[in-house]
């Protein structure tokens, strides 16, 4: 029999599900589809990036649908960890939780580093953009989580808003100024000895850029209900790709693929570093590129501000997924003995009254805050060490993507095989398909093909991150660039699989009750708050945006103008005027304004 969660210390949940829709446009939208598709066009050409982009598309609806529908039919603390743990196996599932900690903390270092590179477009000093990136920066970002989460919600609600808007206007703008637009073509550069080579490496660059899809899921930490969860379940994903494939384009019949100001590699690393020399007025991002083809100074200095504030607020909420990973993992790790250890002790701690993970806070933002510095140092090696902590954050993700989509497949299998029993038995809440099953979306019809096109899509994506050296003899740096986290997770899990009791992956037994155990693990991690009606969530909404006092006015207004309608539809077809007006004295004692 299973213990209830202890919830006496947990996070505040007060996020809407329009907050959540929009925390995870935030971290998505960073500066991924502005540098990672410029390398990939300089690699395979224009036609090699349109089809990385689509291919890629297709793999990341496909992921997203598996958590999507577990997200909403299980809105669950900590739910990247629980998810494996329940359908997989107990100690892979805590090993894909420090993946997840990893790709976010790391990828917060490598946000600040990509802003310090863009504000040499101003040719500020080196030490104004160290000043102000890699110390400044932090701390305000710190500070602003630290503030509690109705604040955090707040600025990234209007920071995902307007990234949004961003990148519409920026597509419809690069659609604008598109001049001698010629039909695109398979090309292989930088190195790369042949087309299907340099198609391959694009896919993975591409497949970066969409870091941050499955993000709402672990927003469940502090959404206010599992109803918050739902709508950004189905449409967040679709939402990104729309607006990724609409600037994609926009890019490609703007910068052609041999333009000498698109990122380069070396050694299978970008050239992009911060250095003393800086030189001001250029840029590497695809869009500043397109205005400056123009000769429009003036647009690609405000478009280089717009990738600055998208860095920004992509690096805020990275900080804020990996500081509530870190405290879930920290919060619900199983106890190996009666005694707690005094880190896991440590890291559960909640700071009073606006109840944030303070210490995993901070543990996760000083985790890599050296990293950016190191771009300081004139030193290949060093460079390449930064290189390969930017490139394989972004892999660990993979890894992430690839454990959820094979947890669904488990999951699916495990409720056909029981199925004929828990309709015996009346449980429709657990049948896919059935009225009563929570989770809902058009294309559920088509599992669990879309989760083994996850699956394989991800594995694919591993392997191709190898077409680096296809072709030559691999150097250190690139082998680490690609499966570096992937070496070291997999030794942990050795590890910790030589100490553990539980040798095996989870068995999916034919067994109605097993199944109803497991699922029940999960049930008793849900969302505990109570799910409001949609007047009442307007009325939550509402509340938390305006002064209380003021929401409270207007709420008394509207109650009086109904009860005098009230009124007055009683006392329609009344003989008597004072039996009208004894109606109305009543109904005002009654009900007072």
């Amino acid at each position: 029999m299973t213990n209830q969660v202890d919830t006496s210390e947990k996070l505040k949940q007060e996020l809407f599900g329009f907050q959540i829709f929009f925390i995870t446009l935030s971290v998505v939208i960073g500066s991924g589809i502005f540098t990672n598709n410029g390398m990939a066009l300089a690699i395979a050409g224009p036609m090699g990036l349109i089809i990385a982009v689509l291919i890629i598309s297709i793999v990341v609806l496909a992921v997203n649908e598996c958590i999507a529908e577990l997200a909403q039919q299980f809105p669950v603390y900590n739910s990247i960890v629980e998810y494996v743990r329940t359908f997989v196996d107990e100690d892979f599932g805590w090993v894909i939780g420090l993946a997840y900690w990893y790709a976010y903390a790391a990828t917060f270092a490598s946000q600040t580093s990509m802003a310090a590179t863009l504000l040499e477009y101003w040719g500020l000093a080196t030490a104004w953009r160290v000043l102000i990136c890699y110390v400044m920066l932090p701390v305000i970002l710190f500070l602003l989580n630290m503030t509690g989460v109705f604040w955090y919600g707040v600025v990234e609600t209007i920071g995902g808003f307007l990234k949004l808007v961003m990148i519409v206007a920026i597509s419809i703008y690069l659609y604008t100024i598109a001049d001698d637009v010629s039909s695109p073509s398979f090309e292989h550069g930088q190195g790369f000895s042949s087309n299907g080579q340099a198609q391959c490496y694009a896919i993975p660059l591409t497949a970066y850029a969409f870091q941050g899809i499955e993000v709402y899921a672990m927003t469940a930490f502090e959404a206010r209900d599992g109803h918050a969860l739902r709508w950004p379940a189905r449409w967040t994903a679709y939402v990104a790709v729309v607006v990724y494939i609409m600037c994609t384009l926009g890019e490609v019949i703007n910068v052609k693929w041999d333009d000498p100001a698109l990122p380069k590699l070396h050694d299978g690393v970008s050239n992009s570093t911060l250095s003393a020399t800086s030189n001001p007025g250029s840029s590497s991002s695809m869009i500043v590129i397109a205005a400056l083809n123009t000769n429009n100074r003036s647009m690609a200095g405000f478009l280089n501000g717009c990738l600055l504030f998208s860095v920004f607020s992509a690096a805020n909420t990275s900080l804020y997924v990996a500081s509530r990973t870190l405290w879930g993992m920290a919060k619900h790790f199983p106890r190996s003995s009666t005694k707690e250890l005094w880190v896991k002790k440590k890291l559960a701690i909640l700071s009073e009254g606006t109840k944030v993970p303070a210490v995993s806070l901070l543990v996760s933002l000083l985790a890599f805050c050296w990293v950016p510095f190191l771009q300081l140092v004139d030193s290949s090696a060093v460079q390449q060490v930064v290189q390969v902590i930017s490139i394989s954050s972004s892999t660990a993700i993979m890894i992430v993507w690839a454990a959820i989509c094979l947890a669904f497949i488990r999951y699916y299998y495990w409720l056909k095989k029981c199925e004929p029993r828990l309709r015996y038995h009346n449980r429709p809440e657990y049948i896919r398909l059935d009225e009563k099953y929570i989770a809902k979306g058009s294309l559920r019809i088509l599992q669990p093909l879309q989760a083994w096109i996850g699956l394989i899509g991800c594995i694919t994506i591993f392997a191709f991150s190898s077409a680096t050296w296809w072709s030559e003899t691999a150097t250190v740096t690139e082998v680490a660039m690609a499966y570096g986290p992937h070496m070291v997770l997999f030794l942990i899990f050795i590890i910790s699989k030589a100490f553990s009791k539980n040798k095996g992956w989870v068995k999916l037994k034919n067994d109605e009750w097993v199944l109803r155990n497991a699922l029940d693990r999960l049930w008793i991690r849900k969302i505990d708050h109570h799910e409001e009606t949609a007047l009442e969530r307007l009325d939550s909404v509402m509340k938390s945006l305006l002064s209380s006092k003021l929401w409270g006015r207007f709420r008394n207004r509207q109650n009086s103008q109904q009860r005098d309608g009230d009124v007055h539809h009683r006392s329609e077809g009344s003989t008597s005027a004072e039996t009208n007006r004894q109606e109305l004295l009543t109904i005002s004692n009654d009900q007072p304004v």
